[in-house]
């Protein structure tokens, strides 16, 4: 699949220049909720912000960057997110409250679901094109761009904004940690016609039919490796997880 990619912008707590941490020390760095200097949200009505989340934090202000750029589309576009863990510190609070029969937060459970930050962007931009949320383990960055193209190839839009996010995770679920931990978002805008400022890039993909497991790793979560890549490298970007092998080249 070809795509055209613009306006990409990034966050993770690391690196002034390109908010990206450098992926030969990457292993070096431990970021807590404590730690990152979580961005300011100027264009949210102040009672609005004090209730999101760092995760509802970093998504948001990537998506408003990316569109930022390019105003005529930024009431009506349709957003595909993808996310692995979702507003995972979130998630675990209430789940414990549940262990332990306490009475959920109504506003706490609403703003958890996975479709809810891409929905809380399109209300704060009154913006009524179709949302899609993905979720889809270590591949949710790749599908996430798969369900672009797919969404791009019917015909129903020219463009669509990809708002990818995570965050490290909680100290519970350390057990589980199979990949680098690392605050982050990146958002673009993407298109199957070429545009002024933007950048051609193919993907395939096959299904890993063999060992399970990574045999080819990536220093960085998917997001910012492909952010990374997008940015400084010209040989493909390759990539093979559980369940298929992934390939992005620049055309």
């Amino acid at each position: 699949m070809k795509l055209y990619i613009s306006n990409i912008s990034t966050w993770c707590p690391y690196d002034s220049v390109h908010n990206i941490p450098p992926a030969n020390n990457a292993s070096e760095h431990s970021a807590t909720n404590s730690d990152c200097n979580w961005p300011k949200l100027d264009f949210v009505p102040a009672m609005q912000r004090r209730r999101l989340s760092p995760f509802a934090k970093i998504a948001l202000y990537v998506a408003n960057k990316t569109l930022a750029q390019d105003e005529n589309t930024k009431n009506y576009i349709p957003i595909i997110f993808s996310s692995r863990h979702g507003d995972i510190h979130k998630t675990s609070i209430l789940l414990q409250n549940l262990a332990e029969q306490e009475m959920l937060s109504p506003t706490a459970f609403a703003l958890s679901v996975h479709n809810a930050v891409p929905s809380l962007y399109s209300i704060l931009t009154e913006n009524k094109a179709a949302i899609n949320a993905i979720a889809a383990g270590k591949d949710s960055f790749f599908m996430g761009l798969v369900d672009a193209y797919v969404r791009l190839a019917t015909g129903v839009c020219d463009d669509v904004l990809f708002i990818h996010a995570d965050q490290d995770l909680p100290s519970i679920y350390d057990s589980f940690q199979d990949e680098q931990q690392v605050p982050h978002a990146v958002a673009m805008k993407i298109s199957l016609k070429e545009t002024d400022n933007s950048h051609a890039v193919t993907c395939t993909f096959t299904a890993n039919k063999g060992s399970k497991g990574d045999s080819d790793g990536l220093a960085l979560p998917a997001g910012l490796s492909f952010a990374q890549w997008f940015d400084r490298q010209e040989a493909p970007l390759s990539y093979q997880s559980n369940n298929y092998y992934w390939c992005c080249k620049k055309a």
